[in-house]
């Protein structure tokens, strides 16, 4: 992946975050985008890569809590979780 994708990548996903943080993600919504940018992240940086690290921080693992569906507010909820991401997002965006 070249460097013009992967920033074009991120610009695309930081926008992505900010949308369906806006209109209140469903879980469904809120892995796939968990999902499709950790993809990005593992092609772009590799897996031992701090920043990928970060953001798998940030969201958080898949786990149980998504099996049972995701509350948007509160400490484990999407919208932090997205926030958190977000901010790894647009320091690898500079």
């Amino acid at each position: 992946m070249s460097e013009p994708s992967v920033a074009g990548a991120i610009e695309s996903a930081l926008e992505r975050a900010r949308s369906i943080r806006a209109t209140g993600p469903t879980t469904d919504e809120f892995m796939r985008w968990r999902d499709e940018v950790d993809e990005i992240l593992l092609a772009a940086l590799g897996d031992g890569h701090e920043a990928l690290a970060a953001y798998r921080d940030a969201i958080g693992e898949p786990g149980r809590l998504d099996a049972e569906g995701l509350q948007i507010h509160g400490p484990y909820g999407m919208a932090p979780r997205l926030i958190r991401a977000e901010a790894v997002l647009r320091d690898l965006a500079l």
